[in-house]
Protein backbone atom coordinates (compact mmCIF):
# COMPACT_ATOMS: atom_id res chain seq x y z
CA UNK A 1 0.00 0.00 0.00
CA UNK A 2 2.50 2.36 1.24
CA UNK A 3 6.06 3.13 -1.13
CA UNK A 4 8.55 2.74 0.56
CA UNK A 5 11.29 5.44 -1.03
CA UNK A 6 15.28 5.79 -0.01
CA UNK A 7 17.34 8.52 0.56
CA UNK A 8 19.81 7.69 -2.19
CA UNK A 9 22.14 10.98 -0.73
CA UNK A 10 22.26 9.30 3.18
CA UNK A 11 22.83 5.74 1.80
CA UNK A 12 26.03 6.93 0.17
CA UNK A 13 27.44 8.24 3.12
CA UNK A 14 28.66 5.83 6.02
CA UNK A 15 27.03 6.11 8.97
CA UNK A 16 29.74 6.46 11.48
CA UNK A 17 33.13 8.17 11.59
CA UNK A 18 35.80 5.48 10.27
CA UNK A 19 37.56 3.49 12.57
CA UNK A 20 40.86 2.04 12.03
CA UNK A 21 44.66 3.28 11.32
CA UNK A 22 43.65 6.77 9.76
CA UNK A 23 41.78 7.90 12.23
CA UNK A 24 43.55 10.49 14.45
CA UNK A 25 43.33 10.65 17.62
CA UNK A 26 41.81 13.28 19.89
CA UNK A 27 43.48 16.38 19.92
CA UNK A 28 45.24 17.50 23.06
CA UNK A 29 43.84 19.84 25.27
CA UNK A 30 45.32 23.23 24.58
CA UNK A 31 46.15 22.44 21.02
CA UNK A 32 42.60 24.10 20.03
CA UNK A 33 43.04 26.98 21.58
CA UNK A 34 46.42 27.87 20.03
CA UNK A 35 45.35 26.71 16.38
CA UNK A 36 42.16 29.23 17.00
CA UNK A 37 44.62 31.54 18.26
CA UNK A 38 47.08 31.47 15.00
CA UNK A 39 44.05 31.33 12.84
CA UNK A 40 42.82 34.39 14.21
CA UNK A 41 45.81 36.40 14.12
CA UNK A 42 46.77 35.22 10.49
CA UNK A 43 43.00 36.70 9.57
CA UNK A 44 43.34 39.75 11.25
CA UNK A 45 47.27 40.22 9.78
CA UNK A 46 45.87 39.03 6.18
CA UNK A 47 42.62 42.05 6.52
CA UNK A 48 45.44 44.79 6.68
CA UNK A 49 46.91 43.38 3.39
CA UNK A 50 43.35 44.18 1.36
CA UNK A 51 42.81 47.04 -0.70
CA UNK A 52 40.45 49.51 -0.04
CA UNK A 53 37.88 48.59 -2.02
CA UNK A 54 37.63 44.99 -0.63
CA UNK A 55 36.89 46.14 2.71
CA UNK A 56 34.22 45.73 4.94
CA UNK A 57 32.18 48.39 6.53
CA UNK A 58 33.85 47.24 10.27
CA UNK A 59 37.41 47.77 9.01
CA UNK A 60 36.57 50.54 7.27
CA UNK A 61 35.30 52.11 10.14
CA UNK A 62 38.52 51.15 12.31
CA UNK A 63 40.32 52.72 9.60
CA UNK A 64 38.48 55.62 9.88
CA UNK A 65 38.65 56.34 13.29
CA UNK A 66 42.57 56.06 13.42
CA UNK A 67 42.96 58.80 10.82
CA UNK A 68 40.26 60.49 12.96
CA UNK A 69 42.52 60.23 15.83
CA UNK A 70 45.91 61.31 14.01
CA UNK A 71 44.34 64.20 12.35
CA UNK A 72 46.24 67.10 13.09
CA UNK A 73 45.06 70.32 15.08
CA UNK A 74 41.86 69.16 16.30
CA UNK A 75 40.29 69.13 19.60
CA UNK A 76 38.40 65.62 20.79
CA UNK A 77 35.22 67.22 19.92
CA UNK A 78 36.51 67.80 16.53
CA UNK A 79 37.64 64.37 16.25
CA UNK A 80 34.45 62.98 17.17
CA UNK A 81 32.72 65.08 14.74
CA UNK A 82 35.06 63.68 12.06
CA UNK A 83 34.50 60.37 11.98
CA UNK A 84 31.03 60.73 12.47
CA UNK A 85 30.84 62.67 9.26
CA UNK A 86 33.62 59.91 7.62
CA UNK A 87 30.79 57.16 8.51
CA UNK A 88 28.05 59.24 6.64
CA UNK A 89 30.19 59.97 4.26
CA UNK A 90 30.87 56.58 3.87
CA UNK A 91 27.31 55.28 4.23
CA UNK A 92 26.62 57.98 0.91
CA UNK A 93 28.71 56.14 -1.10
CA UNK A 94 30.69 58.89 -1.68
CA UNK A 95 34.63 57.59 0.03
CA UNK A 96 34.24 54.09 -2.29
CA UNK A 97 36.47 55.20 -4.83
CA UNK A 98 40.29 54.65 -4.91
CA UNK A 99 40.92 58.50 -5.99
CA UNK A 100 38.92 59.42 -2.82
CA UNK A 101 41.09 57.73 -0.10
CA UNK A 102 44.62 57.68 -0.33
CA UNK A 103 45.14 54.04 1.57
CA UNK A 104 48.57 52.59 1.47
CA UNK A 105 49.46 49.60 3.70
CA UNK A 106 46.54 49.17 5.98
CA UNK A 107 46.23 53.00 6.61
CA UNK A 108 44.70 56.19 5.48
CA UNK A 109 47.43 58.56 4.41
CA UNK A 110 44.66 61.53 3.54
CA UNK A 111 41.13 61.94 1.88
CA UNK A 112 41.43 64.10 -1.31
CA UNK A 113 39.02 67.13 -1.08
CA UNK A 114 38.57 66.59 2.73
CA UNK A 115 37.83 70.49 4.25
CA UNK A 116 37.63 71.77 7.82
CA UNK A 117 35.26 74.66 8.00
CA UNK A 118 35.37 75.75 11.57
CA UNK A 119 32.58 79.20 12.06
CA UNK A 120 31.01 80.43 14.85
CA UNK A 121 28.53 77.48 15.45
CA UNK A 122 31.38 74.89 15.32
CA UNK A 123 33.08 72.59 13.06
CA UNK A 124 31.93 71.45 10.15
CA UNK A 125 33.28 68.79 7.65
CA UNK A 126 33.12 68.41 4.42
CA UNK A 127 34.28 66.38 1.35
CA UNK A 128 34.20 68.23 -1.68
CA UNK A 129 33.91 65.24 -4.27
CA UNK A 130 33.44 67.35 -7.72
CA UNK A 131 34.86 65.03 -10.91
CA UNK A 132 36.16 66.77 -13.73
CA UNK A 133 34.13 67.55 -16.76
CA UNK A 134 34.47 67.56 -20.51
CA UNK A 135 37.04 70.74 -20.77
CA UNK A 136 34.44 73.50 -23.19
CA UNK A 137 36.68 74.77 -25.96
CA UNK A 138 38.96 71.96 -26.66
CA UNK A 139 41.31 72.20 -29.66
CA UNK A 140 40.00 69.52 -31.82
CA UNK A 141 36.23 70.93 -30.91
CA UNK A 142 37.17 74.21 -32.05
CA UNK A 143 38.62 73.24 -35.05
CA UNK A 144 35.19 71.58 -35.93
CA UNK A 145 33.62 74.35 -35.44
CA UNK A 146 35.77 77.09 -37.47
CA UNK A 147 35.33 74.21 -40.49
CA UNK A 148 31.45 74.39 -40.10
CA UNK A 149 31.46 77.66 -40.34
CA UNK A 150 33.61 78.32 -43.05
CA UNK A 151 31.67 75.86 -44.99
CA UNK A 152 28.41 77.55 -43.99
CA UNK A 153 29.34 81.06 -45.30
CA UNK A 154 30.26 79.77 -49.24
Amino acid sequence: MFKVVKNTRRNRRSPSPPTGSTASAPAAPGTMDTAMTSFFTAESASAFLKPWLRLERGLRLQRFRAFAEEYPELTADEREGLYKALVKFNDAKVLNTKQQIQYEEGKIVGIRGLKVIRGDSGTVFKIDASRPTKRKGHKEDSEVVEKIEGLTKE
